[in-house]
């Protein structure tokens, strides 16, 4: 399935059929929530924290590139490179079978699915961080969570504090009614480079348990280091990936709100659809592989585009890639620079509305 229809943001192309690995595919917003809900079963069923790097590719990346950064609107289909979201002519609609709008960010764009389902990723994600085991807890997905358990008859508190996918780890906080043998066990994502618990490194990647006596309130810190790579895509591309996030090219945009009645539904403000067109240039190919990372603070739309909690810095050169009928072409037109070297800045993928994300490696040094 990631062989032949994966996308670069851990999920695979699907506008109702699987459509291949290009990346101006799309993939239903839908199938994102439902992926990760199957994904958070298997982790109860198995343990295996192959399933947890998977929740959270999605949880990080995709399910927050749908949506605008207030949640209002969404699109029914994402897509990796999305350099443009306007109605697409109707002989020249890339999706398989879904219609010219269903890029467009909205309340309902395409069809009434998404609008449905997608609230569940958020909620089902944090009610599946922490599960119970046979002998304790174990930490199955990272994020800020607080859970009020029982273990053996006794009240059991685990606090999570943390700003990962962005920041270096997380705190654990174990509050116990009474002394408890238990265990718990510390997730430790495969992606990372190092990890060190309470400064000691661990070569345990996946999951590190941790077994004793528990005793009123004990503190754990959970640190990780992590390494920018190039990961190279079909068609000879290549996407930055630092830890769980992936990173995309930032574009200005210029957002224009349509407002109409359908099947007798006025879709007013805030209920509109939107298109999104570009205010800055997109057609960039990698000129090396230096970059630097330049970390910032969460604000108050954490997956928002005006204010992305970290970003990469990274050497581009412009070429002539090539756009028709609303979409850039599936790779470049030609690959050769047609200006200088010039830094540009990547945010995380699930910060942006458009897109590029997979780029060819112009000069390589």
């Amino acid at each position: 399935m990631f062989r032949d229809h994966g996308m670069a943001a851990g999920h695979f192309t699907g506008d109702e059929c699987l459509s291949g690995n290009s990346p101006v595919q799309g993939s239903e917003l839908c199938s994102v929530v439902e992926a990760m809900y199957s994904y958070e079963n298997l982790i109860s069923i198995t343990g295996d924290p192959y399933w947890s790097d998977l929740l959270e590719k999605l949880a990080f990346n995709a399910l927050p590139a749908a949506t605008s950064a207030d949640m209002w609107t969404h699109q029914y289909d994402q897509m990796t490179n999305q350099v443009e979201v306007s109605y697409l002519p109707e002989d020249h609609v890339v999706f398989r079978t879904n219609s010219r709008e269903s890029h467009l960010f909205g309340l309902e764009p395409n069809f009434g699915c998404c609008t449905a389902n997608f609230n569940q990723g958020w909620p089902k994600f944090a009610l599946s961080t922490v599960m119970k085991s046979e002998t304790g807890f174990a930490i199955t997905a990272i994020a800020p969570v607080t859970v009020n358990a029982m273990h053996n008859g006794v009240k059991v508190r685990i606090q999570i504090e943390t700003d990962y996918p962005f920041g270096n780890g997380y705190r654990v906080s174990v509050i116990t009614e009474k002394p408890l043998e238990m265990s718990l066990e510390l997730r430790i994502p495969s992606v990372v480079k190092k990890a060190y618990v309470n400064g000691n490194e661990t070569q345990c990647r996946g999951g590190l348990k941790l077994n004793g006596v528990w005793e009123k309130a004990k503190q754990i810190y959970v640190e990780f280091e992590y390494e920018t790579k190039f990961v190279k895509r079909p068609n000879e591309l290549f996407c930055i990936e630092r830890g769980m996030l992936l990173y995309s090219l930032f574009i200005d945009e210029k957002w224009v709100a349509h407002e109409y009645q359908r099947d007798g539904v006025e879709r007013k403000y805030p209920y509109c659809d939107y298109e999104i067109f570009a205010g800055s240039k997109w057609n960039y190919g990698f000129a090396n592989r230096k970059v630097e990372v330049v970390e910032g603070t969460i604000g108050d739309y954490v997956f928002s585009n005006e204010c992305p909690p970290i970003q990469i810095l990274a050497n581009v050169v412009e070429i002539d890639w090539g756009f028709e009928h609303g979409i850039c072409l599936k790779q470049p037109k030609s690959r050769s620079p047609i200006g200088s070297v010039i830094k540009k800045r990547f945010i995380p993928y699930g910060c942006t509305d458009l897109r590029i994300t997979e780029l060819p490696m112009v000069n390589e040094e």
